[in-house]
C-alpha cells in the first residue's frame, strides 16, 4: 500500500514537471508564434503595395509609351512641314529670279532708250513720219509697258502667295515643336515618377526579402522548440507508461477498472475527414517534415472519443507542444494515444475510461488551421502509424 502511494507520488511529480516545462515551451512557442504572425503581415502588407506600385508602374509604362508615340507623329509633322516649307523656298527664290530677270529686262530698256537719246513720247511723236506710225509706235509701247508691268505684278503676288504661305508653314512647324517640347516634358516627367515607383518597388523586394529571412529563421526556431517540446513530452510518457504498468500488477487497479486495453481501437471521431496522414509532409515543411499523427477534420466540438480503454496519462493545455488542449491515454503493454487540439477536455489525469468514452470535444486550440483531433498512437515511446490500429 505504501509503495503504491510512493508510486502516485512520483507519478504526480513526474507529471507536474512535464507540464511546468510544457508551459514553459509553450510561452516560447506563442511568443515566436505570435512574432511569426507579425511578420506574415508585414509581408502581406508589403506583397499588397508592391501589387498597388506595379499596377501604377503599368499605368505610367502604358501613358509612356503612348506620349512616345505621339512625339514621333509629332516629329513626322515637323519634318513634313519642314519638306513643305523647303520647296516653297526653291519657288520664293525662282520667282525671285523671275521678277530680277524681268526687272532687269526693263532696265536694259531704259538704258537703251537713254544711250540713244531717246527721251520718251515726245521723241515718238517727233520722230514718227505720219500719224499712223505714231500710232503704232505709242500702241507698242503701251504694250511693252502694260507686258512688263503685268508680269512683274503676276510674279509679285505669287511671291507674296509663296511667302505667306511660308509664314504659315513656319508658324505651324513652330507650333508642332512647341507641342513636341511640352510632350517630351511631360514624358521626362513620367519617366521621373516611374524610376521613382521603380525604386520603391525594389526597397520592398528588399524588404520582403528580409521578411521572408526572419519568417524562415523563426519558422525553423518553431520546429525546433515544438521537437524539443515532443521528445519532453514523449519521456513523460514513457515514464509515466513504466510507471503505469508497475502499479497496475499487469492490467488491474483499485475499483476493479480495467487498465490493459482492448487490443481493438476505434476511431475517435465518427465524422471526419483525413487531412494529413502520418509521415512526411508535404508543403508544411516549416511545421516540421514529420508529421507523427493522422489528423481528423471535423466540426467544431465533435465529442472525442477514447480509442480504447485505459487511463488518463497527463492533459495539455492551449499551446503545449503543439497540441493545445489534449488527452494522453495509456492503454497497457506499452501503447499510448493522444487526442490534440481540443476545445475542451472532460477528463482528468488517472481517471480510467472506456474505449468509446467521451474523453473531449474537438477544436483548433494549439498550431492548428481548422477544428480537427492530431490523433497519435506510440509503442513503448515511438510514434507508429495509427492505420496500423484503427481502420479510417
Amino acid at each position: 500500500m505504501r509503495k503504491n502511494r510512493v508510486i502516485a507520488l512520483s507519478l504526480s511529480l513526474m507529471m507536474a514537471l512535464s507540464l511546468s516545462l510544457a508551459y514553459t515551451g509553450s510561452i516560447y512557442a506563442t511568443d515566436k508564434k505570435s512574432e511569426l504572425n507579425s511578420i506574415k503581415e508585414k509581408q502581406k502588407a508589403a506583397e499588397a503595395e508592391k501589387g498597388e506600385i506595379v499596377n501604377e508602374i503599368e499605368q505610367y509604362n502604358t501613358k509612356i509609351v503612348s506620349l512616345n508615340t505621339e512625339i514621333t507623329n509629332a516629329q513626322s509633322e515637323i519634318d513634313k512641314k519642314q519638306a513643305e516649307i523647303d520647296e516653297l523656298n526653291g519657288k520664293i527664290d525662282e520667282m525671285q529670279a523671275k521678277i530680277d530677270d524681268r526687272k532687269s529686262g526693263m532696265s536694259k530698256r531704259l538704258r537703251t532708250m537713254y544711250k540713244n537719246g531717246s527721251v520718251g513720247f515726245i521723241d515718238i511723236i517727233l520722230d514718227s513720219r505720219n500719224f499712223s506710225e505714231l500710232l503704232s509706235n505709242l500702241s507698242m509701247l503701251q504694250k511693252i509697258y502694260k507686258s512688263d508691268r503685268s508680269t512683274l505684278n503676276s510674279l509679285e503676288k505669287i511671291s507674296k502667295e509663296l511667302n505667306h504661305t511660308k509664314k504659315e508653314l513656319s508658324a505651324a512647324q513652330q507650333a508642332m515643336a512647341s507641342s513636341q517640347s511640352e510632350l517630351k516634358d511631360k514624358k521626362g516627367e513620367l519617366d521621373k515618377v516611374s524610376a521613382q515607383l521603380e525604386a520603391k518597388a525594389a526597397k520592398i523586394d528588399e524588404n520582403l526579402a528580409i521578411f521572408n529571412q526572419q519568417a524562415e529563421s523563426l519558422s525553423s526556431q518553431i520546429a525546433a522548440e515544438l521537437a524539443a517540446q515532443q521528445q519532453q513530452q514523449q519521456a513523460a510518457v514513457n515514464n509515466g507508461g513504466g510507471s503505469a504498468g508497475g502499479s497496475s500488477g499487469g492490467g488491474s487497479s483499485g475499483g476493479g477498472a480495467s487498465y490493459v486495453g482492448t487490443g481493438g481501437m476505434i476511431s475517435p471521431v465518427s465524422n471526419y475527414v483525413v487531412t494529413s496522414e502520418f509521415g512526411n509532409r508535404v508543403g508544411l515543411e516549416r511545421y516540421g517534415t514529420f508529421h507523427g499523427a493522422i489528423d481528423l477534420a471535423c466540426p467544431m466540438n465533435t465529442p472525442v472519443v477514447a480509442s480504447d480503454s485505459g487511463r488518463v496519462m497527463n492533459l495539455t493545455g492551449w499551446y503545449q507542444q503543439g497540441y493545445g488542449w489534449g488527452v494522453f491515454i495509456d492503454h497497457g503493454n506499452g501503447i499510448v494515444t493522444a487526442y490534440g487540439h481540443n476545445s475542451a477536455l472532460v477528463v482528468s489525469p488517472g481517471q480510467y475510461v472506456q474505449k468509446g468514452q467521451i474523453i473531449a470535444y474537438s477544436g483548433m486550440t494549439g498550431w492548428a488551421t481548422g477544428p480537427h483531433v492530431h490523433f497519435e498512437v506510440r509503442v513503448n515511446g515511438t510514434l507508429v502509424n495509427p492505420r496500423n490500429y484503427v481502420a479510417f
